[in-house]
């Protein structure tokens, strides 16, 4: 948790914001199960968790009259329905942003226009993909499948494991953080990886001559939500927090310490015409319903097995 937006609030507030980091929602949703409600206030969860958590009655719906800034919130991030269950807000929209194909410019001469360049031969053992189910998402949607959450073990085993596993070779490392997938690119090991802004950030601050792009098969992408935890005794700071994090000063240094892009109005007049451009914030509603963002999968047992027998190999 950076200090820039969170130094602020502990201030104002008199109270410390003690963060847990988790590489996955597999290992946020373990750690949030084993604490059985008593470590946690809240948590940031991506829409591949947030229903999982729903489900398993660890989380209560959201009071927003007392997050006044919700209303400042993109249209598109006010109850949207990887956080909204039954008519009620069970989370409140923090950050989001898309799947990027990260390259390294100076072995990757050109900006690639296909997830295709991840198979290519000169790659083999260059490639940093996330240790994380997932992504059997991403190989359907680049082979032009529909409902690419909703995959039968039949259809995994028939349409993606082929073209899963004939990744395996390339792969030379799976990341489980971003400060681990950036190192993996400032020490030489890999030439291109599957990965979010933060990777992007950190290089661009190491001077790395990193590239990201979306190819023409597009992407997958996550969209975060702070949601309160059951049984939370400090549920009136939890709720201050989840509206201080919607205000233009904590969404301005949030985007520019961690890549993420903003959920409120609030920051714009704060950014620079080109951050608004790099973030899509002038045409957000156009830019996100061309992602296809991280769902509930329903038989996500059966992608654990798949992905495990991937990364067995």
């Amino acid at each position: 948790m950076d200090a820039s937006f969170a130094k602020p609030f502990e201030q104002k507030y008199g109270c410390k914001v003690i963060p847990t980091y988790a590489g996955s929602s597999d290992e946020m949703y373990a750690k949030i199960k084993a604490s059985k409600g008593k470590s946690y206030d809240l948590v940031t969860a991506s829409g591949d968790l947030t229903k999982r958590l729903y489900d398993a009655n660890l989380v209560e719906a959201i009071d927003l009259s007392l997050v006044p800034n919700y209303k400042d919130l993109f249209p598109i991030f006010q109850q949207p329905a990887y956080n909204t269950f039954d008519g009620q807000a069970y989370g409140v929209s923090i950050a989001w942003g898309p799947d990027f194909l990260i390259y390294d410019k100076s072995v990757v001469k050109s900006e690639p226009q296909s997830w295709d360049v991840l198979y290519q031969p000169e790659y083999q053992g260059k490639v940093s993909l996330p240790d994380y189910p997932i992504f059997n998402a991403d190989v359907a949607l680049w082979k032009g499948s529909s409902n690419i959450y909703d995959i039968s073990k039949e259809r995994l085993a028939t349409d993606i494991k082929p073209d899963l596993f004939r990744l395996r070779p390339q792969v030379r490392k799976f990341w489980n953080s971003q400060g681990e997938l950036a190192q993996l690119f400032l020490n030489k090991e890999i030439a291109l990886a599957w990965g979010w802004p933060v990777a992007i950030e950190e290089l661009k601050r190491a001077n790395f001559p990193v590239g990201a792009t979306i190819p023409q098969e597009g992407t997958t992408g996550w969209s975060d939500s702070w949601m309160l935890l059951k049984g939370s005794p400090n549920k009136e700071i939890a709720h201050a927090w989840m509206d201080y994090m919607l205000t233009g000063e904590a969404q301005k240094p949030m985007t520019e310490v961690t890549g993420y892009w903003a959920v409120s109005k609030q920051v714009l007049p704060l950014l620079t015409a080109e951050q608004r451009r790099d973030s899509h914030l002038e045409d957000i509603e156009n830019y996100y319903s061309q992602i296809h963002f991280w769902e509930t999968v329903p038989n996500y047992d059966d992608w654990v097995a798949l992905w495990n027998e991937f990364r067995g190999q």
